[in-house]
């Protein structure tokens, strides 16, 4: 019974995304089990994902994910690359007309481990009083 416990926790192991869940700026990055990737709790509608170096080695990969807006109505078009462990995510808002202005930015990514330290260190913020 413990060897067939040992054998199947290793496949799970084995054909699991090396992917660990990513804090991007405002967007946390998490796949499930099936490999399909969620952003803040959205499931992706679509994800390409292109592999710099070898298949399944996400510390150099691109992925593209197309997500439902979860602040406000529409899609977001994410793309996060990563070289050699360092991530950076860019983000675009879909617009639904040529004359809408184009809303999009750019985000360090870290582990959600690392985020998790930061999150845990304490930081002073002062606010001005208003007169």
């Amino acid at each position: 019974m413990l060897k067939k416990l040992i054998l199947i926790t290793s496949l799970i192991s084995i054909f699991a995304p090396a992917f660990a869940a990513t804090q991007c700026g405002p967007f946390y990055l998490k796949p499930d089990k099936n490999g399909w990737f969620s952003v803040n709790g959205e499931r992706a509608k679509t994800q390409k994902v292109t592999f710099a170096k070898g298949k399944g080695d996400y510390d150099n990969a691109t992925i593209k994910l197309l997500v439902k807006n979860t602040k406000a109505p529409g899609m977001v078009n994410l793309e996060q690359t990563t070289r050699d462990g360092k991530g950076m995510l860019r983000a675009e808002i879909v617009r639904t007309s040529q004359s809408q202005i184009r809303i999009r930015g750019t985000y360090d990514c870290e582990s959600s481990s690392q985020a998790e330290l930061r999150l845990q260190t304490p930081e002073v913020i002062t606010v001005p009083k208003r007169a």
